[in-house]
């Protein structure tokens, strides 16, 4: 997943990425501007960008590299590189630098996106009968991000933008003044930082003054990493926040 530029329009950012595996050659550039050329493999395609395996040459985000695969080639930008220690280990984003030109036309129309389910049960923790209501059994972050809204219907519907205001494994809240019923089913891409995935979920609830929650159904399939990757690092940043206050609260008690 990687950032979209701000030229390429909505409907555009939410055409369909296919995890599937393509041989790719890619020439990357060294500090003294001399090409090297490797083979690599996509892990999943869009229309303007890729996320690929096996290239050893890249060594840093922004870096501009040449994707070929046939007899096209477009320039991309490395919009970000999987942490040896992380769920995107060995993977690296790639966004196309040239607009105007989409990439793997032929691939995609002869692909589907493939969805895998995402288990109901980490909603929630179990009711006990005669006991309290079911508290979330993900924990909720709070973070940066834009959504990306498209119902699912069979007529054609218009999409919308908005801001995220917390995600789980199970769900997210969105910031909108655009009310949605519950029960209304919506195809999602999340852009956080410099990542997007696809999910589709279900509007549980909805209100100006709270916002929008989506119950997490379907996850492209692929993107489960991303998203596991995102929840590790927002817990690590919590736990990085609340690090000091632990310290301070037992200094003051000493």
């Amino acid at each position: 997943m990687s950032q979209k530029p701000a030229s390429l329009l909505l409907s555009d950012r939410l055409d369909k990425r296919v995890h599937v595996a393509l041989p790719i050659r890619v020439t990357c550039w060294d500090s003294q501007n001399r090409p090297r050329l490797e083979m690599a493999c996509t892990y999943d395609i869009s229309p303007h960008g890729a996320r690929v395996v096996g290239l050893r040459s890249v060594k840093e985000a922004g870096e501009i590299v040449a994707v070929e695969r046939g007899r096209n080639k477009t320039f991309c930008r490395v919009a970000w590189i999987g942490e040896d220690n992380s769920e995107l280990k060995g993977q690296i984003g790639l966004q196309s630098v040239e607009n105007d030109k989409p990439m793997w036309d032929a691939e995609l129309r002869e692909m589907e996106e493939l969805y895998e389910p995402i288990p109901r049960m980490l909603s929630r923790e179990p009711h006990v009968p005669g006991g309290t209501p079911s508290r979330r059994r993900a924990p909720r972050f709070a973070i940066d991000g834009i959504a990306e809204l498209l119902k699912l219907s069979s007529e054609p519907q218009p999409g919308m933008e908005a801001p995220i205001k917390n995600i789980a494994e199970a769900g997210c809240l969105i910031s909108t003044q655009t009310a949605l019923a519950p029960g209304t089913n919506l195809r999602l891409v999340l852009n956080v930082a410099s990542y997007d995935l696809t999910l589709k979920g279900e509007v549980r609830h909805s209100g100006l003054d709270v916002g929008l929650g989506i119950e997490f159904r379907e996850i492209r399939k692929g993107d489960r990493p991303v998203l596991q990757h995102i929840l590790r690092k927002l817990a690590e940043l919590e736990r990085d926040r609340e690090e000091p206050r632990e310290i301070l609260a037992a200094t003051v008690s000493l």
